[in-house]
């Protein structure tokens, strides 16, 4: 296993990125005269990168061990260096929610854990939320893959804005070539309420490499944290994570690959400020993957099947003995398979590569009607195919391809069942011309298509409804479509590298929690387009002594701020106007050590949240501006050996946190609107054996 440093990575990424076409297929492969300096390797399988562009900008990749090391284990934080990619997550829960260039949530970014969709979402009652809910320990994970715009393959089926894919640790992360056993322990201490954090994996594999295996368990213990004013939350808060990771790997011959993993997440938490309900949830998981690579150039095929189940219920509990929803519960269980092939075909001076196959994803949400509060029960099914070419002549690359998506929707309304459907085709076209080794300029059209979730079409009532009610459904909601154009700009050589995006998606049919033309409140198509554009930019450099990159969104969100903004929590997810990240730092000890630096600005925004319980009204509140500095540092001590240090909000400065909800809203009718986490240390290790 090769890993390197973070800009090491993103230099890598960049030159390699800008050799990438629609197709996803890396032209250092189409066409000799395009030399990608380095092979890209990070902590993870090896070419285990699934999630890909259509639009022919980069995939952004964030390394699992920097998430834990130099962003004291927030996902979150991580995400947001990202340029166009943003979060919501809360203060005081430990889901994630990946937003893109403005759009979040019902698949409108297609968010996995290892090739899963996480459609889980609770809009029942306190600390519900509309948004897709991502659970998963950083300790596990190896490294995201966050793809802007148009999403290449089974992960851009049904997604508006693109898809971010969270890969756990596999046996080449534990056992080196050559060997036939590993494993790693990592241990860290917090303070400011991350008390204790602890991952422990091993693996072994055949001297030949034919079979394998690997098991890893993790889990960390988070009470009361402090804001930066000394506002602390409730002495009940608490969030406890546990994950058993269990992976095999069978290889019969150099041309065939099969794997299984299995996972188990289990969490109690207690979100006193947003929710004041105790929340129990697990997800279990199954995935079955192939890969077959005979050398003949007609084939390179993939396949995989997995299951998720993911439920939740608010049990009662120390702090929470009272209260009319306890007992709510739900499962969501999500069932998908895919099959893709590769072809390279010789033609004229260069090869034209194909990628095709077909895609099934569902998922099907149950709940007693006792206790669904606003949860609507019912299934979402989507299926589609794709196709795309790629082909390089000269100094050009080209590409395009196309892809049906079709869906189909089944619920209960008034006791009859009622299933509604609809398909859509899909095209996409890129164009990137090199003006030289180092300088690149792209353009690429993409159209793209979600559809209605079980929540939006058969919503079931308000926060406080104890049965369903057929009043704020709405059958008849279309799909989402959009159109979505970008013109880029890359520059990569040796120690540095920038790039520059613009891009503009025009979506039609946009849903929205809002009120109909009859008077009642639902989820409906808004009228006209809704237009969401910006510019992305990132750049950084790389030398024997020093290091640093930055990432610069200038947004322009459109996004329709509903009357009934915040009932449900949030129905909201706009972003913040402008947000940058500016990393720099030293190394020393020949390379062992590293010091360095963050700083992050958050630009104005704002946050749905209720006004009233009477009649379900709500409203935005505006939060300023915000600049925090973080510190951290690393030291590889022996080969198996690593300390890292991290501080968070060095100044200890209070803010309220963009995209969190009501927990720092200010204006909450729960709690005290607690302001983002005060300064916050952590120490840890991490040995490798």
């Amino acid at each position: 296993m090769s890993t390197y440093s973070r800009p090491e990575l993103a230099r890598m990424r960049l030159l390699c990125s800008a050799a990438i076409l629609v197709s996803s297929f890396p032209l250092a492969t189409l066409a000799q005269e395009i030399t990608v300096l380095d092979t890209i390797v990070v902590e993870g399988e090896e070419g285990e990168v699934t999630t890909q562009t259509l639009s022919g900008a980069s995939v952004e990749e964030l390394e699992g061990a920097l998430i834990v090391e130099q962003y004291g284990n927030d996902i979150g934080t991580a995400v947001r260096a990202t340029a166009g990619a943003f979060t919501r997550s809360p203060a005081d829960s430990p889901t994630v929610t990946v937003n893109i260039r403005g759009l979040q949530s019902y698949g409108r970014v297609n968010t996995m854990i290892d090739g899963i969709p996480q459609t889980f979402r609770n809009i029942s009652g306190h600390g519900g939320s509309y948004d897709d809910q991502v659970f998963l320990d950083p300790g596990l994970v190896v490294g995201a893959d966050i793809a802007k715009g148009a999403v290449a393959g089974a992960d851009g089926l049904g997604a508006l804005a693109g898809a971010a894919n969270f890969r756990t640790i596999g046996i080449d992360d534990l056992v080196d070539a050559g060997e036939t056993t590993g494993g790693m322990a990592r241990l860290s201490f917090g303070t400011n309420g991350n008390d204790v954090s602890a991952t422990l994996a091993g693996a072994v594999q055949s001297k030949d490499g034919t079979w394998g295996g690997l098991a890893a368990v993790s889990g960390y213990n988070h009470g009361p944290f402090e804001d930066g004013a000394g506002t602390e939350t409730s002495e009940y808060y608490k969030d406890e994570p546990r994950t058993i990771l269990a992976k095999m790997r069978y290889r019969p011959s150099a041309d065939l690959e099969f794997n299984l993993t299995a996972q188990d997440y289990q969490n109690t938490f207690y979100p006193t400020d947003s929710s004041g309900y105790i929340w129990d949830v697990e997800r279990k998981s199954v995935i079955a993957d192939m890969a077959y690579n005979p050398g003949d150039p007609l084939i390179d095929m993939k396949a995989k099947v997995y299951w998720q189940d993911m439920s939740f219920n608010f049990p009662t509990g120390e702090g929470k003995t009272s209260g009319s929803y306890l007992g709510r519960n739900g499962t969501d269980e999500t069932f998908g398979a895919n099959l893709s092939n590769r072809s390279k075909l010789a033609i004229a001076a260069g090869d034209l590569l194909l990628d095709y196959g077909v895609a099934y994803t569902s998922n099907d949400f149950d709940t007693e009607e006792s206790t669904s509060g606003a949860n609507a029960a019912g299934k979402l099914s989507k299926s589609g195919v794709f196709f795309n070419a790629a082909y390089a002549i000269g100094d050009w690359d080209f590409g395009g391809g196309v892809r049906y998506d079709y869906y189909q929707l089944d619920s209960t309304i008034d006791g009859e069942d009622v299933t509604r459907d609809d398909g859509k085709l899909n095209g996409n076209l890129v164009a990137r011309y090199h003006l030289n080794d180092a300088w690149s300029v792209y353009g690429s059209y993409a159209e793209t298509m979600r559809a209605p979730t079980v929540t939006e079409m058969f919503y079931s009532g308000g926060s406080h409804a104890t049965s369903s009610s057929s009043v704020l459904t709405n059958p008849d909601l279309e799909a989402e479509t959009a159109d979505t154009f970008e013109l880029g700009v890359n520059f990569g050589r040796e120690g540095l590298w920038a790039g520059a995006t613009l891009f503009q998606s025009d979506i039609e049919n946009f849903i929205n929690y809002e009120e109909d033309s009859d008077g009642n409140v639902r989820f409906i198509n808004t009228d006209g387009n809704v237009t969401m554009k910006g510019i992305e930019l990132s750049a950084g450099f790389d030398t024997e002594r020093f290091f640093g990159s930055l990432s610069l969104t200038l947004a322009d969100t459109e996004q329709p701020i509903s009357n009934n903004a915040g009932v449900g929590m949030d129905t909201y997810g706009q972003l913040p106007d402008d947000y940058a990240t500016l990393d720099l730092g030293m190394k020393l000890l020949n390379g062992d050590a590293r010091v360095g630096g963050r700083v992050r600005y958050v630009g104005e925004s704002s946050v749905a949240t209720f006004t009233s319980f009477t009649d379900y009204s709500g409203t935005t509140v505006d939060l300023a501006s915000y600049t925090l500095f973080d510190l951290y540092g690393s030291w590889q001590v022996s080969e198996g050996l690593e300390l890292y240090a991290s501080v968070e909000n060095v100044f200890d400065k209070f803010y309220r946190e963009a995209g969190t909800g009501l927990a720092t809203s200010g204006e909450s009718l729960f709690g005290d609107g607690i302001g983002g986490r005060g300064r916050t240390v952590e120490l840890g290790m991490t040995y490798r054996f």
